[in-house]
Protein backbone atom coordinates (compact mmCIF):
# COMPACT_ATOMS: atom_id res chain seq x y z
CA UNK A 1 0.00 0.00 0.00
CA UNK A 2 3.07 2.33 0.88
CA UNK A 3 4.32 1.70 -2.54
CA UNK A 4 1.51 1.83 -4.65
CA UNK A 5 1.83 5.18 -5.91
CA UNK A 6 5.77 5.40 -6.02
CA UNK A 7 6.31 1.77 -7.53
CA UNK A 8 3.15 0.31 -8.40
CA UNK A 9 4.75 -2.60 -10.19
CA UNK A 10 6.69 -3.64 -6.94
CA UNK A 11 3.73 -3.08 -5.24
CA UNK A 12 1.83 -5.52 -6.94
CA UNK A 13 4.48 -7.80 -6.52
CA UNK A 14 4.28 -8.23 -2.87
CA UNK A 15 1.08 -8.97 -3.04
CA UNK A 16 1.29 -11.70 -5.72
CA UNK A 17 3.93 -13.32 -3.19
CA UNK A 18 1.04 -14.60 -0.86
CA UNK A 19 -0.73 -15.55 -4.42
CA UNK A 20 2.15 -17.72 -5.30
CA UNK A 21 2.67 -19.16 -2.01
CA UNK A 22 -1.13 -19.81 -1.29
CA UNK A 23 -1.89 -23.78 -0.12
CA UNK A 24 -4.12 -25.62 -1.89
CA UNK A 25 -7.24 -25.52 0.46
CA UNK A 26 -6.53 -21.85 -0.01
CA UNK A 27 -5.47 -20.58 2.78
CA UNK A 28 -1.92 -17.97 2.71
CA UNK A 29 0.83 -17.94 5.12
CA UNK A 30 1.34 -16.72 8.68
CA UNK A 31 4.90 -15.68 7.62
CA UNK A 32 7.65 -15.98 5.17
CA UNK A 33 11.08 -15.12 4.24
CA UNK A 34 13.61 -16.12 1.66
CA UNK A 35 14.37 -19.87 3.69
CA UNK A 36 10.64 -20.66 5.63
CA UNK A 37 7.41 -20.53 4.78
CA UNK A 38 5.57 -21.25 7.77
CA UNK A 39 1.73 -22.35 8.51
CA UNK A 40 1.90 -22.53 11.93
CA UNK A 41 -1.17 -19.78 11.92
CA UNK A 42 -3.11 -17.40 9.44
CA UNK A 43 -3.61 -13.83 9.19
CA UNK A 44 -6.51 -12.05 8.97
CA UNK A 45 -7.95 -11.42 5.80
CA UNK A 46 -7.02 -7.61 5.15
CA UNK A 47 -6.48 -8.41 1.67
CA UNK A 48 -9.34 -7.56 0.11
CA UNK A 49 -9.39 -4.30 1.92
CA UNK A 50 -6.23 -3.34 1.25
CA UNK A 51 -6.70 -4.11 -2.92
CA UNK A 52 -9.68 -1.51 -2.55
CA UNK A 53 -7.39 0.72 -0.75
CA UNK A 54 -5.10 0.77 -3.61
CA UNK A 55 -7.42 0.42 -6.39
CA UNK A 56 -8.61 3.86 -4.90
CA UNK A 57 -5.54 5.33 -4.69
CA UNK A 58 -3.57 4.70 -8.05
CA UNK A 59 -5.12 4.10 -11.44
CA UNK A 60 -2.56 1.04 -12.33
CA UNK A 61 -4.53 -1.34 -10.61
CA UNK A 62 -6.29 -2.05 -13.92
CA UNK A 63 -8.36 -4.90 -15.18
CA UNK A 64 -5.97 -7.25 -15.90
CA UNK A 65 -4.35 -7.12 -11.97
CA UNK A 66 -7.98 -7.37 -10.85
CA UNK A 67 -8.36 -10.33 -12.80
CA UNK A 68 -5.03 -11.96 -11.24
CA UNK A 69 -6.66 -10.96 -8.07
CA UNK A 70 -9.73 -12.84 -8.04
CA UNK A 71 -9.33 -16.55 -8.25
CA UNK A 72 -7.02 -16.44 -5.14
CA UNK A 73 -9.05 -13.83 -3.14
CA UNK A 74 -11.86 -16.13 -3.66
CA UNK A 75 -9.87 -19.25 -2.27
CA UNK A 76 -8.74 -17.24 0.82
CA UNK A 77 -12.13 -16.74 1.39
CA UNK A 78 -13.97 -19.50 1.28
CA UNK A 79 -10.94 -21.15 3.17
CA UNK A 80 -11.67 -19.33 6.14
CA UNK A 81 -15.75 -19.80 5.98
CA UNK A 82 -14.97 -23.60 5.11
CA UNK A 83 -12.02 -24.27 7.52
CA UNK A 84 -12.29 -21.75 10.20
CA UNK A 85 -15.77 -22.47 11.67
CA UNK A 86 -15.74 -25.12 14.12
CA UNK A 87 -19.41 -24.52 15.66
CA UNK A 88 -20.72 -24.45 12.35
CA UNK A 89 -23.21 -21.85 12.64
CA UNK A 90 -21.69 -19.67 10.03
CA UNK A 91 -19.34 -17.39 11.69
CA UNK A 92 -15.72 -17.71 10.82
CA UNK A 93 -13.51 -17.85 14.02
CA UNK A 94 -9.86 -17.34 14.93
CA UNK A 95 -8.11 -20.47 16.29
CA UNK A 96 -5.46 -18.37 18.50
CA UNK A 97 -4.79 -14.71 19.11
CA UNK A 98 -2.06 -14.86 16.63
CA UNK A 99 -4.37 -15.65 13.54
CA UNK A 100 -5.82 -12.43 14.53
CA UNK A 101 -2.35 -10.26 14.23
CA UNK A 102 -3.44 -8.93 18.03
CA UNK A 103 -1.94 -12.00 19.81
CA UNK A 104 -2.76 -11.20 23.03
CA UNK A 105 -5.49 -9.17 22.78
CA UNK A 106 -8.09 -9.59 25.58
CA UNK A 107 -10.86 -10.87 23.83
CA UNK A 108 -8.98 -14.27 23.66
CA UNK A 109 -8.70 -14.22 27.65
CA UNK A 110 -10.73 -17.32 26.76
CA UNK A 111 -10.28 -20.54 25.44
CA UNK A 112 -10.28 -20.28 21.91
CA UNK A 113 -11.91 -20.60 19.14
CA UNK A 114 -13.34 -16.64 19.03
CA UNK A 115 -16.28 -15.45 16.69
CA UNK A 116 -14.30 -12.11 16.62
CA UNK A 117 -16.64 -9.47 14.81
CA UNK A 118 -13.54 -7.80 13.01
CA UNK A 119 -13.06 -11.19 11.31
CA UNK A 120 -16.32 -11.42 9.62
CA UNK A 121 -16.01 -7.40 9.05
CA UNK A 122 -12.78 -8.22 6.55
CA UNK A 123 -14.85 -11.17 4.91
CA UNK A 124 -17.62 -8.91 4.19
CA UNK A 125 -15.34 -6.48 2.29
CA UNK A 126 -13.81 -8.57 0.77
CA UNK A 127 -16.74 -10.77 -0.50
CA UNK A 128 -18.35 -7.22 -1.32
CA UNK A 129 -14.91 -6.67 -3.67
CA UNK A 130 -15.08 -9.99 -5.15
CA UNK A 131 -18.82 -8.98 -6.43
CA UNK A 132 -17.28 -6.40 -7.66
CA UNK A 133 -14.64 -7.89 -9.52
CA UNK A 134 -16.90 -10.48 -10.73
CA UNK A 135 -19.37 -8.10 -12.24
CA UNK A 136 -15.98 -6.43 -13.90
CA UNK A 137 -14.72 -9.75 -15.85
CA UNK A 138 -18.57 -10.37 -17.17
CA UNK A 139 -19.32 -12.89 -13.96
CA UNK A 140 -23.11 -11.78 -12.99
CA UNK A 141 -24.00 -14.75 -11.17
CA UNK A 142 -20.57 -14.99 -9.28
CA UNK A 143 -21.26 -11.48 -8.57
CA UNK A 144 -24.59 -12.01 -7.38
CA UNK A 145 -23.46 -15.36 -5.18
CA UNK A 146 -20.56 -13.28 -3.66
CA UNK A 147 -22.91 -10.03 -2.97
CA UNK A 148 -25.28 -12.24 -1.03
CA UNK A 149 -22.83 -14.38 1.19
CA UNK A 150 -21.27 -11.06 2.25
CA UNK A 151 -24.74 -9.57 3.37
CA UNK A 152 -25.95 -13.65 4.95
CA UNK A 153 -22.29 -13.01 6.76
CA UNK A 154 -23.14 -9.90 8.37
CA UNK A 155 -26.50 -10.49 9.18
CA UNK A 156 -25.34 -13.38 11.09
CA UNK A 157 -22.33 -11.33 12.42
CA UNK A 158 -24.48 -8.30 14.25
CA UNK A 159 -26.62 -10.79 15.59
CA UNK A 160 -24.22 -12.54 17.21
CA UNK A 161 -21.91 -9.96 18.09
CA UNK A 162 -23.43 -6.23 18.60
CA UNK A 163 -24.66 -6.08 22.10
CA UNK A 164 -26.41 -3.00 21.39
CA UNK A 165 -24.16 -1.17 22.63
CA UNK A 166 -21.01 -2.57 21.03
CA UNK A 167 -19.16 -4.67 19.67
CA UNK A 168 -18.51 -8.75 21.71
CA UNK A 169 -15.74 -11.40 20.42
CA UNK A 170 -18.28 -14.96 21.42
CA UNK A 171 -16.30 -18.05 21.52
CA UNK A 172 -17.32 -20.83 19.41
CA UNK A 173 -19.76 -22.92 20.83
CA UNK A 174 -21.18 -21.48 24.16
CA UNK A 175 -20.58 -18.31 23.15
CA UNK A 176 -19.87 -16.75 26.07
CA UNK A 177 -17.33 -13.26 25.71
CA UNK A 178 -15.05 -12.00 28.04
CA UNK A 179 -15.23 -8.62 29.04
CA UNK A 180 -12.88 -7.05 26.88
CA UNK A 181 -12.09 -3.16 26.62
CA UNK A 182 -9.79 -3.94 23.39
CA UNK A 183 -9.72 -1.46 20.66
CA UNK A 184 -10.54 -4.60 18.10
CA UNK A 185 -13.71 -4.78 19.48
CA UNK A 186 -13.79 -1.07 17.12
CA UNK A 187 -12.39 -2.72 13.97
CA UNK A 188 -15.80 -3.26 12.56
CA UNK A 189 -15.64 0.22 11.72
CA UNK A 190 -14.29 -1.14 8.10
CA UNK A 191 -17.33 -2.18 6.97
CA UNK A 192 -18.40 1.88 7.24
CA UNK A 193 -21.60 2.56 5.71
CA UNK A 194 -22.08 -0.97 5.96
CA UNK A 195 -23.30 -0.41 9.28
CA UNK A 196 -25.93 1.17 10.70
CA UNK A 197 -26.18 4.99 11.83
CA UNK A 198 -26.30 4.07 15.49
CA UNK A 199 -23.93 1.45 15.67
CA UNK A 200 -20.99 3.71 13.69
CA UNK A 201 -22.62 6.53 16.01
CA UNK A 202 -21.58 4.83 19.33
CA UNK A 203 -18.31 2.91 17.90
CA UNK A 204 -17.07 6.92 16.81
CA UNK A 205 -18.25 7.98 19.93
CA UNK A 206 -16.19 5.47 21.96
CA UNK A 207 -12.59 5.86 19.94
CA UNK A 208 -13.66 10.01 20.53
CA UNK A 209 -13.61 9.79 24.21
CA UNK A 210 -10.87 10.99 25.85
CA UNK A 211 -9.18 8.94 28.46
CA UNK A 212 -10.61 5.48 27.43
CA UNK A 213 -8.47 4.65 24.25
CA UNK A 214 -7.50 8.22 22.69
CA UNK A 215 -4.21 9.73 23.98
CA UNK A 216 -2.42 12.48 23.03
CA UNK A 217 -0.08 10.07 20.42
CA UNK A 218 -3.45 8.50 19.38
CA UNK A 219 -5.28 5.29 20.04
CA UNK A 220 -4.30 2.60 22.50
CA UNK A 221 -5.22 -0.96 22.23
CA UNK A 222 -6.46 -1.88 25.42
CA UNK A 223 -8.71 0.97 27.62
CA UNK A 224 -6.64 2.90 29.84
CA UNK A 225 -9.66 2.42 32.06
CA UNK A 226 -9.03 -1.24 32.00
CA UNK A 227 -7.72 -3.46 34.66
CA UNK A 228 -5.85 -5.10 32.34
CA UNK A 229 -3.87 -2.26 30.51
CA UNK A 230 -0.34 -2.74 30.26
CA UNK A 231 2.04 0.28 28.94
CA UNK A 232 4.13 -2.20 27.26
CA UNK A 233 1.89 -4.89 26.95
CA UNK A 234 2.29 -5.67 23.27
CA UNK A 235 -1.71 -5.84 22.44
CA UNK A 236 -2.98 -4.57 25.71
CA UNK A 237 -2.13 -0.67 25.63
CA UNK A 238 0.58 0.21 23.09
CA UNK A 239 -0.50 1.70 19.66
CA UNK A 240 0.32 -0.05 16.58
CA UNK A 241 0.46 1.58 13.05
CA UNK A 242 -1.70 -1.32 11.43
CA UNK A 243 -4.28 -0.88 13.99
CA UNK A 244 -3.97 2.84 13.53
CA UNK A 245 -4.60 2.97 9.93
CA UNK A 246 -7.38 0.61 9.98
CA UNK A 247 -9.32 2.95 12.10
CA UNK A 248 -8.30 6.14 10.28
CA UNK A 249 -9.16 5.00 6.73
CA UNK A 250 -12.09 3.78 8.01
CA UNK A 251 -13.14 7.15 9.72
CA UNK A 252 -12.24 8.89 6.75
CA UNK A 253 -14.50 6.44 4.52
CA UNK A 254 -17.61 7.19 7.26
CA UNK A 255 -16.99 11.30 6.99
CA UNK A 256 -14.77 11.52 10.10
CA UNK A 257 -12.31 13.84 8.11
CA UNK A 258 -10.71 16.06 10.91
CA UNK A 259 -11.11 13.01 13.52
CA UNK A 260 -8.97 11.01 10.95
CA UNK A 261 -6.62 13.98 9.96
CA UNK A 262 -6.03 14.42 13.85
CA UNK A 263 -5.42 10.82 14.27
CA UNK A 264 -2.60 10.94 11.36
CA UNK A 265 -0.60 13.69 12.20
CA UNK A 266 -0.34 12.03 15.99
CA UNK A 267 0.94 8.64 14.59
CA UNK A 268 3.36 10.63 12.00
CA UNK A 269 4.62 13.31 15.49
CA UNK A 270 4.82 10.31 17.19
CA UNK A 271 7.15 8.58 14.81
CA UNK A 272 9.05 11.62 14.31
CA UNK A 273 10.08 11.47 17.94
CA UNK A 274 10.43 8.08 18.87
CA UNK A 275 11.58 6.40 15.52
CA UNK A 276 10.03 3.53 13.51
CA UNK A 277 9.33 0.84 16.73
CA UNK A 278 7.10 -2.07 16.27
CA UNK A 279 4.72 -0.26 19.03
CA UNK A 280 4.62 2.70 21.07
CA UNK A 281 3.72 3.86 24.86
CA UNK A 282 0.55 5.27 24.44
CA UNK A 283 1.12 7.60 27.24
CA UNK A 284 4.74 8.38 26.87
CA UNK A 285 4.98 7.67 23.34
CA UNK A 286 8.13 5.68 23.70
CA UNK A 287 9.22 3.40 21.05
CA UNK A 288 8.83 -0.48 22.27
CA UNK A 289 10.33 -3.81 21.34
CA UNK A 290 11.38 -3.81 17.37
CA UNK A 291 13.31 -0.33 16.70
CA UNK A 292 13.04 -0.64 13.23
CA UNK A 293 9.39 -2.10 11.57
CA UNK A 294 8.29 -1.95 8.13
CA UNK A 295 4.69 -1.77 8.58
CA UNK A 296 5.01 1.64 11.42
CA UNK A 297 7.52 3.04 8.57
CA UNK A 298 5.00 2.32 5.49
CA UNK A 299 2.49 3.87 8.03
CA UNK A 300 4.37 6.82 8.50
CA UNK A 301 4.70 6.87 4.71
CA UNK A 302 0.89 6.73 3.60
CA UNK A 303 -0.21 9.15 6.39
CA UNK A 304 2.41 11.89 5.34
CA UNK A 305 1.52 11.94 2.12
CA UNK A 306 -2.32 11.75 2.79
CA UNK A 307 -1.56 14.93 5.29
CA UNK A 308 0.01 16.35 2.50
CA UNK A 309 -2.42 15.87 -0.34
CA UNK A 310 -5.21 17.68 2.43
CA UNK A 311 -2.67 20.73 2.55
CA UNK A 312 -5.10 24.29 1.33
CA UNK A 313 -3.93 24.59 -2.67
Amino acid sequence: MALINGNPKLAWDQVKILFDNQSPQGAFPDWMNDQVVSWSYSKPPIHGWALRWMMEHSKSVDRATLAEAYGPLGRWTDWYLTYRDNDHDGIPEYDHGNDSGWDNATIFMVRPPIEAPDLSAYLVIQMDLLSEIANTLGKPGEAQNWKKRADDLLSRMLARCWTGGEFAAPQAGDHAAFPSQSLILYLPLVLGNRLSKPILTQLIAGLKEKGRFLTGNGLATESQHSPLYDPDGYWLGPIWAPSTMVIVESLDAVGEKAFARDLRLKFCQLVAKSGMSENFDAITGAGLRDPAYTWTSSVFLIFAHELLDDQPK
